[in-house]
């Protein structure tokens, strides 16, 4: 028998690349996306303090977070709109000024003086439109920051940039509102903004325009009219399967994280709400270290498959978190946010590489939309459910969903083998 030691290719282990950080203008954004996720950390604990140091209350502060996102929902198609034709620079530009202009005031009128809410819920509403811009046109910029072999690297990165700042930023801002005032904490949240401004502003000329025509074919003749998304949306399958698997996917996530984990930390595992940071900590701890894991998973041939055997294992995880303990399930929301990060980061750089850049921004703000479309209802639905059944039965139901979803996704040809 002949010895094929020789020749045996070796097994590669992942390994964080760092290869995008060495192109100057990505790293630009690099920092421009780290420290603007780091200021809305401030902005999330700063405003129910300041919302109650004022004389309001829990009801005012819902209708404060509510006017936000729904603000926040309303502008993200318009961000993919104008990233394609302005260009995803200009987007993110105005993005960041909008949320310094509204935020600034807030901090100025709340280190002054008591501000009105009406006041506050005005600037807090803009800070939503500005923030719906930001995020389509960041997914649309980076393939042009990047060859194609750096993509999953960059899109990984920004990924664990964004969990490590939301790991750091609630604790340090809940400092600065503690020792300082909550209005201090909104000036540093606009002083984050003024950074990633500065940032996007240094980036190189040539990343700034709109998306390029296509060169006009050989010999004269007309060149062919561009596709429109809606003629992308009818004849891709493709993006089809990843909105349909979106929007499944996060059907119920909202709710399990923002209604069902505080009631299983206090309800279930009597935990409290120290219970309940530990247990938010340990999902963004995974995330963040799925980051660093896709950042070295190179080479994958069939994206789109991992992604969906990921999806099944954060399907899997999240159904063992109400059965296992306080310690199990810190472990399992630390795998479930391992597998969410693969998930999400190998499907976005799936689309990015499928999608003509003229059509990129609206792309993404689709996906965005399919994400984030159904967080009012997710939220509606798990308080009936927590109150009918109790917080095990909303995992499990968001279990079976997750798993119905990227199941649906695994067995669709056209995303397995993306």
């Amino acid at each position: 028998m002949a010895d094929t030691t020789a020749t045996r290719t070796p097994r590669r282990r992942p390994r964080l690349s760092l290869a995008p950080l060495r192109s100057r203008d990505y790293r630009l954004l690099f920092v421009a996306e780290s420290v603007s996720v780091f200021g809305d950390a401030f902005h999330a604990v700063a405003l129910p303090f300041l919302v109650y140091q004022v004389g309001g209350g829990a009801r005012e502060l819902g209708l404060l977070v509510a006017g936000y996102g729904l603000c926040r929902l309303a502008t993200t198609p318009l961000g993919g709109i104008l990233a394609d034709r302005v260009g995803p620079w200009q987007v993110m530009l105005v993005s960041d000024l909008l949320r310094l202009a509204a935020t600034a005031p807030i901090a100025v009128a709340a280190v002054a003086g008591d501000p009105g809410l009406v006041l506050i819920g005005v600037l807090v509403a803009v800070a939503g439109l500005g923030a719906g811009l930001f995020q389509p046109a960041a997914y649309a910029i980076t393939p042009r920051l990047l060859p194609a072999e750096q993509l999953q690297a960059g899109n990984a990165l920004h990924s664990t940039a964004g969990f490590a700042a939301g790991l750091v930023g609630p604790g340090v801002a809940g400092l600065v509102v503690v020792l300082l005032s909550p209005g201090v904490a909104f000036g540093v949240d606009a002083l984050t903004f003024a950074v990633s401004a500065a940032c996007l502003a240094v980036i190189g000329a040539h990343h700034r325009r709109a998306a390029p025509a296509a060169a006009p074919p050989a010999g004269g003749a007309a060149s062919p009219p561009r596709l429109t998304f809606w003629q992308l949306l009818r004849g891709s399958p493709l993006l089809r399967t990843v909105l349909v698997v979106t929007a499944a996917a996060n059907l119920t996530v909202g709710g399990m994280v923002r209604v069902g984990l505080p009631s299983l930390a206090s309800a279930d595992l009597s935990a409290g709400a120290e219970g309940f940071g530990g247990l938010l900590a340990a999902f963004t701890g995974g995330s963040l270290a799925g980051g660093f894991f896709t950042a070295g998973l190179t080479g994958i041939r069939r994206r789109g498959a991992t992604a969906m055997l990921a999806g099944l294992v954060l399907a899997g995880a999240v159904a063992l978190v109400p059965f296992t303990g306080y310690a199990g399930a810190l472990v399992a929301l630390a795998v479930a946010g391992v597998a969410s990060t693969v998930t999400n980061v190998l499907v976005i750089t799936v689309v990015q590489q499928h999608t003509a850049p003229h059509l990129l921004g609206r792309v993404m703000s689709a996906i965005l939309l399919a994400a984030l479309g159904l967080f009012p209802l997710s939220g509606a639905a798990a308080g009936l459910v927590v109150d009918a059944y109790g917080s095990p039965v909303l995992f499990l139901a968001t279990a079976a969903t997750l798993g119905a979803a990227f199941g649906f996704g695994l067995s669709r040809r056209v995303l397995r083998d993306g």
